[in-house]
C-alpha cells in the first residue's frame, strides 16, 4: 500500500515543486493540494493510519514549530519531516526536538529527499509488521435469521470501543444488511466503493469510506442496492478485511446467513467466530448442523465461540443439556431483555448507551471483556491460523455440493 504524504506550509511554490516530483514515486500517495499550517491538524486527523507530514519552515518557523508540537502530542500516527532553506545546525536541532524524524534542506536535492522518505518508510514497515497481529477479526455468525446476530455484532462493537479499542463494524449481509438501520446511520459510501477502488485505498480514502457512529464505531456499510451484492467477490472481501485489520484493533463482521464462498472466506480469515443461536430446540438443531459443517470444512474449533442470545433459565432445558446436544461449551449467554434491545434500535443507540444499568448492557460489557481476554490466551492467532489452514475455500467446494 502507498504511504500517504501531506505537504504543509505557506510557501506553495516550493511545496508544489516537491509535489510534482513525489507524484512520480510509486511508493507514495501525495495529496493534490498543499495544506496551510492553520489547517494541518484537521487535515491530519483524517488519516487512520501512518502518514508522512512534510512541513515547510520557510515563511513562519515559529508557527510551524507550534503546529508540529500539537501534531506530535495529539496524532501519534503522523511521521514528521521538516524542510527549510536554512543550513544552521541549531535550526536542525530545533526541528528534531520538535518531533521531526528527518530534516530536508532547500533547494531540494532529490536523492536526499528520497533517502529521508525511505528512512521513515522503513520504520513504518517495521512497525506495521509488528502490529499486524494486533487487528483481530471477529465474525458474528448464525445460520438462520431472527436469532439476533446483528444485535450482537453492533453491541459487541460498541462495548469494544468502550474498552478503548478502535473498532470497524463490517456489514457483509450484502443484499439486505441492517447495521446502518440499527445504528440510525446514513452512509455516503459503502463496501462497493472500496471494491471499485481497491488499488487506490490509502488511510484517507479508507477513513472517508466509513461512517462514524456516536459510540465511536466506524461502520463499513452494505451496498445501497441489493442487486449490487453480486459485484462483490470473495477476493474483494479478503482484501478489504486485510486492509481493515491493519487499521483497527478489532474488525467485527456481521456475516451473511447463507453458506457460500464469501462466508467460507470470512470464517477462514476470522480469528474468532461468535456463533449466535437461541435456547430452543429448532435453533439448537440448526446450530448442531452448522457445527458439523464447520468440522467438515476444517474450521479450527478453537476459534468458535457459542453465544446463546435471549437466554432464559428453564427447567425443561439446561445449559448442560444444550452443550451436550451441540458438543460445544457455551461461551456467553445474553439475557432476554427485549424492551431495552428494541428501545436501543429505535433510537439508533447501542444498548450500553441506551440503558447502561440494564442487565443486558452489563452482559454485553462482560462479553467484550471475555473476547479481549480470549485473545490474550487461547484463541488461534492469525499466524497460527495461516500455518494450519490448508485451502479452506478448496475444502468448501465439495461441501457446497452437499447443501444443494
Amino acid at each position: 500500500m502507498k504511504l500517504p504524504i501531506c505537504l504543509i506550509g505557506d510557501d506553495n511554490k516550493t511545496l508544489a515543486a516537491l509535489r510534482q516530483q513525489l507524484e512520480r514515486q510509486a511508493a507514495y500517495a501525495v495529496e493534490s493540494k498543499v495544506c496551510s499550517h492553520g489547517d494541518a491538524l484537521e487535515r491530519l486527523r483524517g488519516y487512520t493510519g501512518p502518514v508522512i507530514a512534510v512541513m515547510d519552515l520557510s515563511r513562519d518557523p515559529d508557527r510551524a514549530y507550534a503546529v508540529a508540537a500539537e501534531v506530535k502530542s495529539k496524532l501519534p500516527h503522523v511521521r514528521l519531516v521538516m524542510t527549510s532553506p536554512s543550513h544552521n545546525p541549531n535550526e536542525i536541532l530545533r526541528a528534531m526536538r520538535s518531533g521531526a524524524e528527518e530534516f530536508i534542506t532547500q533547494p531540494f536535492d532529490w536523492p536526499e529527499v528520497i533517502n529521508s522518505l525511505e528512512a521513515i518508510r522503513s520504520k513504518v514497515d517495521v512497525h506495521t509488521s509488528r502490529t499486524a497481529e494486533r487487528g483481530q477479526i471477529v465474525a458474528v455468525s448464525s445460520n438462520k435469521g431472527g436469532v439476533g446476530s446483528t444485535t450482537v455484532a453492533t453491541n459487541l462493537a460498541a462495548c469494544l470501543v468502550a474498552h478503548k479499542r478502535s473498532v470497524c463494524l463490517v456489514d457483509l449481509v450484502l443484499q439486505f444488511g441492517s447495521v446502518t438501520s440499527f445504528l440510525n446511520l446514513e452512509a455516503s459510501y459503502t463496501i462497493l466503493d472500496l471494491v471499485k477502488n481497491l488499488k487506490k485505498i490509502d488511510p484517507m480514502f479508507l477513513d472517508g469510506s466509513l461512517v462514524k457512529h456516536a459510540s465511536g464505531i466506524r461502520v463499513l456499510a452494505e451496498p445501497f442496492y441489493a442487486e449490487d451484492a453480486r459485484r462483490i467477490t470473495p477476493a474483494d472481501i479478503e482484501e478489504i478485511l486485510e486492509v481493515l485489520s491493519q487499521s483497527f484493533d478489532f474488525v467485527v463482521v456481521d456475516t451473511p446467513k447463507e453458506f457460500d464462498e464469501s462466508l467460507a472466506l470470512v470464517l477462514d480469515k476470522a480469528n474468532m467466530i461468535l456463533f449466535v443461536t437461541e435456547m430452543d430446540v429448532p435453533s439448537l438443531k440448526s446450530a448442531h448442523r452448522a457445527f458439523e459443517l464447520f468440522s467438515r470444512m476444517g474450521i479450527h474449533e478453537k476459534k468458535i465461540r457459542l453465544v446463546l442470545n435471549r437466554f432464559i433459565k428453564s427447567k425443561l432445558m439446561s445449559l448442560e443439556s444444550a452443550e451436550k446436544a451441540l458438543g460445544a461449551k457455551v461461551f456467553w449467554t445474553l439475557p432476554n431483555n427485549y424492551p431495552t434491545a428494541i428501545a436501543a434500535v429505535n433510537q439508533g443507540l447501542s444498548i450500553q448507551d441506551c440503558d447502561p444499568r440494564s442487565d443486558i448492557a452489563r452482559s454485553y460489557s462482560g462479553l467484550a471483556d471475555a473476547v479481549v481476554e480470549s485473545f490474550s490466551t487461547a484463541v488461534v492467532s492469525r499466524r497460527e491460523a495461516d500455518e494450519k489452514r490448508v485451502g479452506l475455500l478448496d475444502r468448501w467446494m465439495p461441501v457446497r455440493g452437499l447443501l444443494k
